[in-house]
């Protein structure tokens, strides 16, 4: 696997950071990691805000970013990205928060992109929106319906186009077999989200996606047309994918079907047209999963299915107008380059108020949201705002995040 490091500037110094060991905490989902040396670039410390100044804790967002960068690159579109903002099971009390969410960390985050100068034209939430995980999905829906009410009656709706994807928590069951834990899929769950993502508005893009009619090249047991779809917006085209895509793919180990999947021949088809398209100029995938795991994460349910990960790998190395894939599952903040001959980025923005990974290095480890900034050039920026993590993690914050410096992902 080949990295790049990521070099930030700040005032006038260049900052080299990089990370290792990143383990899941009990309660996220995933197994324990074990340590890992792979060299994969990470920013993850001690950055200061992008002019140098100190933070404020007024509870409003930065307003001085400005619609150029210092060379005079004028803004052409952008959108931000946060994913894993859902609390633990023992912390949540269906009566006085019915969303499962961490609502002081999604309130300020909210508040902070209303509040960016330059309204970022969609908000990509990347799944464990809510807490889920359990068969029953009259749960699962009590908690979108509430995580909805909270969205909507904020002032971030009216500004910022949201776009959810689903995750594990959404799209999975948590069960025990021999003994252990495991996490298997949930048909059901595919309804109900559809049901909710049309309901509640946030419908608006999807419906492109793969199903499981004519040749089904992708062997799904149900319609996925609105899990995974893709659409385009001012010469970008973004792809939304399904990483627990219902398969009919057997699980020996588990009795079950496969989890981790994406639909591969869908997505290959979808980036092809958009590679051939005059109007296309930057593609960007968006999925819950990563394709690899964070650096030092070595947890078996850490990324995407390993029998779908050379293939994904090749489709994004192999399309040149492809940017990077965003994701979460991870709570932590983590910049990967996947292999191949471009290196493109993968960046994993899973800070977004659950608990956060006990192996994240981080110093101090951070709340936040992401910002990708794509410009007229054909540069693509990568901002990441952070705020401190209270004690408790699911406690009452006022404090803005604060933007580090830009980071490039693509000339």
């Amino acid at each position: 696997m080949s990295h790049r490091s990521i070099v930030f500037l700040v005032a006038s110094c260049l900052v080299a950071c990089s990370s290792s060991d990143s383990a899941s905490s009990s309660d996220t989902g995933n197994s324990d990691a074990s340590a890992g040396t792979d060299g994969a670039a990470k920013v993850d410390g001690g950055i200061a805000p992008v002019d140098g100044s100190s933070a404020q804790t007024d509870g409003a967002a930065r307003t001085d970013a400005p619609a150029t960068n210092d060379g005079g690159e004028a803004l052409s579109l952008s959108f931000a990205f946060i994913g894993c903002n859902r609390i633990s099971k023992a912390d949540w009390n269906p009566q006085t928060n019915p969303s499962a969410a961490n609502v002081a960390q999604l309130t300020q985050t909210l508040t902070d992109v209303a509040a960016l100068p330059d309204a970022p034209k969609f908000l990509f939430f990347t799944g464990d929106l809510v807490l889920g995980l359990v068969q029953d999905t009259t749960i699962l829906k009590g908690q979108l319906d509430g995580w909805a009410a909270l969205y909507k009656a904020h002032p971030v709706a009216a500004k910022v186009a949201l776009v959810p994807l689903v995750g594990n928590h959404e799209m999975l069951y948590k069960t025990q077999i021999n003994g252990a834990k495991a996490e298997l899929s949930n048909p059901a769950a595919d309804a109900v989200w559809a049901q909710w993502l049309t309901g509640s508005g946030f419908a608006t893009h999807a419906g492109n996606g793969p199903t499981n009619a004519g040749a089904n090249a992708d062997a799904l047991q149900d319609d996925q047309s609105k899990l995974s779809y893709s659409f385009d917006e001012g010469g970008a085209h973004f792809v939304v994918l399904n990483t627990d895509t219902w398969t009919t793919t057997a699980d020996p180990a588990t009795q079950s079907t496969q989890i981790g999947w994406i639909a591969l021949q869908w997505l290959r088809a979808d980036l092809a047209a958009a590679q051939a398209s005059a109007q296309t100029a930057s593609i960007f995938v968006f999925g819950h999963k990563p394709i690899v795991n964070p650096t030092g994460n070595a947890t078996a349910d850490g990324a995407i299915n390993p029998a779908l990960t050379a293939g994904i790998e090749a489709a994004i190395d192999g399309t040149p107008k492809v940017k990077g894939f965003f994701g979460a599952h991870a709570h932590e903040w983590d910049a990967h380059t996947l292999p191949g001959t471009r290196g493109v980025y993968q960046i994993v923005a899973g800070n977004g108020g659950s608990a956060l990974e006990t192996g994240w290095t981080a110093n101090p480890p951070y709340y936040g949201f992401t910002v990708a900034r794509v410009y007229t050039s054909g540069r693509v920026g990568i901002v990441s705002y952070r705020r401190p993590v209270p004690s408790p993690y699911n406690a009452t914050t006022t404090t803005a995040a604060q933007p580090e410096a830009e980071m490039t992902i693509a000339p």
